[in-house]
């Protein structure tokens, strides 16, 4: 998407990548060129390493831990996903980055925190998701014990930068278009995949033809309460995959938070489509479940969906569990 640009940040380069024989195979970004690299701090600053080490302005030592190459924006590059430690002290932050190729170089895109004094175990990008083995202490440890709880949190890099996601999968093979099935029944938010219908919002209306694959969203509740409940949102915004959260609350409201599409490359109307409906679901203010029926209300219009696929069960570990920072 074209607002994905904006979170280049001109002069961190990270380092020159070596010449491709007969331009046949793309450069992988090998450790060593990183270990000698730029990258963003979390203040806004940046800290050159020198054989994977550095200072930073306020004389914090950083150390790259473990890289991963793979392909995060979906353009064929080889890009690469690095994990740093910033020791304050009493104190060892490590943060995930996100490294894309620019031509011959590579650049720190957008730096994200993981942790305070986990181990970091494994990282990979496996179809543009990043995916992170760690290790974390159990609730109420001191900082002096050891991590011992295992952990698989996700990362993408979408349009506001590197997010945390949570995985909802669909059951295979079942449509809900079959017959007597589960939309003879009202489904529940969280039980069924939804399939955009119409997008009629005043300014935020789209052509409906723009997106490649339908538009759906999926609903994943974390914590159940009468009147109160908070989860993960997960689907397809007409060309990227989509994250962020939500919260219901006093029956019918509902509020989206943290939005955003991976970066992936779309054509001009499909990343249109796109960004409209991410602002307008950002937008949205309450909802309305009648039968196989949803919608979406937002000022100016509303967006509606049908029931669809059914979701699969989760189990406790078919969903990831993203580590806590500040639990850590």
């Amino acid at each position: 998407m074209r607002s994905g640009r904006n979170l280049l940040r001109a002069g961190l380069l990270v380092g020159a990548f070596a010449a491709i024989g007969c331009g046949e195979e793309p450069v992988t970004p090998s450790r060593e060129v990183l270990e000698d690299a730029t990258f963003l701090t979390l203040d806004g600053g940046e800290v050159t390493l020198t054989a994977g080490t550095g200072v930073s302005e306020d004389n914090v030592r950083h150390e790259l831990l473990l890289t991963a190459d793979g392909d995060l924006d979906f353009d064929s590059d080889v890009d690469a996903v690095a994990v740093l430690a910033a020791d304050h002290g009493r104190e060892r932050f490590l943060t995930l980055h996100a490294v894309l190729r620019d031509g011959d170089q590579l650049r720190d895109v957008s730096a994200r925190l993981i942790g305070d004094r986990i181990d970091v175990l494994r990282a990979e990008i496996l179809d543009g998701v990043i995916r992170m083995s760690v290790r974390v202490r159990r609730p109420g440890d001191p900082v002096t014990v050891r991590p011992s709880v295992d952990r698989t949190p996700y990362f993408a890099l979408t349009d506001r930068g590197l997010a945390s996601i949570t995985l909802i999968d669909v059951v295979d093979g079942e449509d809900g278009d079959d017959g007597e099935d589960a939309q003879a029944a009202t489904p529940a938010l969280y039980t069924h995949e939804w399939e955009l219908e119409s997008f009629d919002s005043g300014d935020w209306s789209a052509n409906l033809r723009a997106p490649r694959e339908p538009v759906t969203l999926r609903f994943q509740a974390d914590l159940r309460d009468a009147g109160d409940v908070t989860g993960q949102l997960a689907g397809f915004a007409g060309c990227n995959r989509m994250f962020g959260s939500f919260r219901v609350h006093e029956a019918e409201a509902l509020r989206f938070y943290g939005v955003a599409a991976m970066r992936g490359q779309c054509r001009e109307r499909q990343a249109d489509f796109e960004q409209r409906l991410l602002e307008a679901l950002r937008s949205v203010r309450a909802f309305q479940v009648d039968g196989d029926r949803m919608t979406l209300a937002l000022r100016g219009g509303a967006i509606r969906f049908r029931a669809g696929r059914r979701l699969a069960s989760h189990t406790a570990g078919a969903t990831p569990d993203t580590p806590d920072a500040s639990s850590m």
